[in-house]
């Protein structure tokens, strides 16, 4: 009965540009408030419509929509990931089913519905009263959420304390990431009425509160996300993948590889992430073989690897499961380096400084078929930037 009362409210202001096209690179500022308004974790989003024309968006919208994402602090860059739109698909296909099934506003709908708020010109017309519905509800109304962990894991966020900006730059896809239809040259978008969205609350003593620790010295640990490379592997003859991450980090939590078949204009899933017929991946770190399992991780094992990394909710129905994984187009190689399963946890990755061997992977695979798919590789890493006197004083990776 003693909780904070304090005044709060969802804001929507006009953004910076009204409008955005494919390939634009859309610069939010965390807004500084005024005096004694903090902003409360993870409501900072784009609210935008979205106008498409030569068919209908792809699965989950907004993290579609974003190829690069950069993050700054006072011009300085804490995180810069290219293919975002990968990373953040595929880890949101680990959200537990509940979650997914009511996150409408980021475009995590069925086919149908998808068809129906685009306004396609194949949308069923009959059977589907509760997607119309829907539509009159969300309409062409989409959100881009910033969830980055600056902002949704360290308690409220005081901006008018901070000297500096905190800054994300969201590059748009283009359109034929985007849009599914069947003539590549009619496949278009736009963003229109784009607002920013965020939730504040009003409290002197909160506010205080936060000056003082940034005053002080305040550190902010985060996930670091780096596409490292692209590797293309031949389906009939590459039976065998050597690859190699040298990236220098003080805590290596993670080497996540994505396999993704090429793709003609128009004829996008976003989610699909091909299984390329694994038989057993060995792990060298700094010269040392066989690590993780000492008899390499075999297909058995692939499935605990990626859900002791991705699962953010324990004992709630899962919308990706063991049979989904590995035959469902939905794989990915995750290799864990972390001693704890501990999502919240940061600096319990492997030490690589000052390493010229990193972590080696050779990828043992069934050769077989025709074409081509490439192998995106991910490194994922904590990272922290501290500030001290409302300022930034370093940024370690």
């Amino acid at each position: 009965m003693n909780a904070i009362k304090a005044p709060h409210a969802v804001k929507r202001i006009t953004f910076d540009k009204s409008e955005a096209s494919p390939g634009e690179t859309l610069y939010v500022r965390v807004p500084k408030l005024i005096q004694n308004e903090v902003l409360v974790p993870g409501s900072l989003a784009l609210r935008f419509d979205i106008d498409l024309s030569g068919g209908h968006a792809v699965q989950n919208v907004a993290r579609a929509l974003v190829s690069k994402m950069v993050v700054k602090f006072a011009g300085t860059i804490l995180q810069d990931t290219a293919d975002y739109d990968l990373f953040k698909i595929y880890e949101d296909l680990f959200l537990s089913k509940e979650q997914r099934d009511k996150m409408y506003r980021e475009g995590i709908q069925s086919e149908d519905l998808c068809k129906i708020r685009s306004n396609a010109g194949d949308k069923k017309t009959t059977g589907v009263d509760a997607e119309n519905k829907l539509t009159k509800i969300y309409g062409t109304k989409y959100h881009i959420r910033l969830d980055h962990e600056i902002l949704t894991d360290h308690s409220v966020f005081y901006p008018q304390a901070l000297y500096d900006d905190l800054v994300f730059e969201l590059k748009l896809s283009g359109a034929a990431q985007m849009v599914k239809g069947t003539d590549p040259t009619k496949l278009k978008y736009k963003l229109t009425n784009i607002q920013l969205e965020y939730e504040m609350i009003r409290r002197q003593n909160l506010a205080e509160e936060a000056n003082s620790v940034y005053s002080s010295g305040k550190e902010f640990t985060y996930t670091h996300v780096h596409r490292e490379k692209v590797i293309p592997i031949k389906k009939g003859s590459d039976a065998r993948i050597n690859i190699k991450v040298n990236a220098q980090r003080r805590s290596l939590k993670a080497i996540l590889l994505l396999f993704t078949e090429p793709y003609t204009a128009g004829g996008r899933d976003s989610e699909k992430d091909v299984f390329p017929d694994l038989k057993k991946v060995q792990v060298t770190i700094n010269g040392a073989p066989n690590m993780l399992y000492n008899e390499g991780i075999v297909a058995e094992d692939l499935w605990e690897e990626a859900s002791r990394f991705f699962v953010r909710e324990e004992n709630k129905t899962e919308h990706m499961t063991p049979k989904l994984f590995l035959t469902g187009d939905k794989f990915g190689l995750v290799i864990d380096l972390r001693s704890m399963a501990d999502r919240s946890m940061h600096g319990s990755g492997v030490r690589l400084v000052n390493s010229t061997d990193g972590v080696q992977l050779e990828l043992e695979r069934k050769a077989s078929r025709s074409g081509t798919i490439n192998c995106q590789v991910f490194v994922i890493s904590d990272a922290q930037f501290d500030i001290l006197g409302n300022q930034l004083e370093r940024v370690q990776l």
